[in-house]
């Protein structure tokens, strides 16, 4: 579809670092395969799931998708995983709803999964409560060593988990006290680890300069409004208190965000 490559292209032009799509059965395309076509729009711009609903599909066969994309776009994926955000895909899908508990254990196994799968074993085997995996050829391997992996967190438990195993970590929030909370989960799970890991975070609502960018009522989660350069001071002081270096906004802000983009630039 010519729109949506030349959004992909746009995006680039503008100078955003990453160009992420979400995974829901929502009105939007399937993550993997439109970012396929998005990279081969574009030649420089990172490419990302935000995040893929580990509920969806077995983890072999992300595996190999996610592996796949990343050779056909030359490495610049980010392959960002979690246990999903819109209990409605399940439900409308006809897929079981498990506890969180299960949600953690099945991902926990996944992760190991996906490391084995990108690692140096042409051949991997795995033995868990929810996968099992007998001398599988782990083709193809992805450009990237390690693959980029990235998780989207909200509750305790994920975010111990992905601060131990995350290279990026979504934290996950509504609300600026809660995020600092969140953060300190984090630090305290990462140890050693936490400078390693890249910290982004979702805001559904923005105007910038006065402009109305985001469409339809006022959703759920953090707000960036005020002039390009409030804005601007508003994220350097959320990476100088919570760490957070990456930010998103949703695809109908991009233009009047690009600004804001083009002042943050070697920040």
């Amino acid at each position: 579809m010519a729109a949506w490559r030349d959004f992909a292209r746009k995006a680039e032009d503008l100078g955003y670092s990453s160009f992420d799509i979400p995974d829901h059965f929502t009105r939007q395309f399937s993550p993997l395969l439109a970012l396929v076509a998005a990279g081969q729009a574009t030649s420089s711009i990172r490419l990302a799931t935000t995040m893929i609903c580990n509920d969806f599909r077995h983890p072999v066969m992300l595996a190999k998708e996610a592996a796949t994309l990343d050779v056909l776009t030359d490495g610049r994926f980010e392959l960002g995983i979690g246990t999903g955000s819109r209990p409605d895909d399940l439900t409308e899908a006809g897929m079981p709803v498990d506890t969180a508990g299960v949600k953690v254990e099945r991902i926990t196994e996944v992760l190991r999964i996906l490391k084995l799968y990108y690692g140096v074993d042409e051949r991997i085997s795995f033995a868990g409560e929810h996968y099992q995996i007998e001398s599988l050829e782990a083709y193809p391997k992805p450009v990237q060593q390690p693959m980029p992996i990235m998780m989207g967190a909200r509750g305790n438990r994920m975010l111990r988990l992905a601060a131990r195993e995350a290279d990026i970590i979504g934290v996950m929030t509504s609300a600026d006290d809660v995020l600092s909370e969140r953060m300190a989960v984090v630090r305290e799970a990462a140890g050693q680890r936490y400078d390693q890991i890249e910290f982004t975070q979702l805001f559904l609502n923005v105007k910038v300069d006065g402009q109305p960018t985001t469409p339809g009522a006022q959703r759920p989660g953090l707000s960036l409004v005020g002039n390009r350069d409030e804005i601007v001071e508003q994220l350097l002081k959320l990476r100088e208190e919570n760490d957070i270096s990456h930010i998103c906004v949703i695809g109908p802000v991009i233009d009047a965000f690009a600004p804001v983009v083009a002042k943050l630039a070697g920040k």
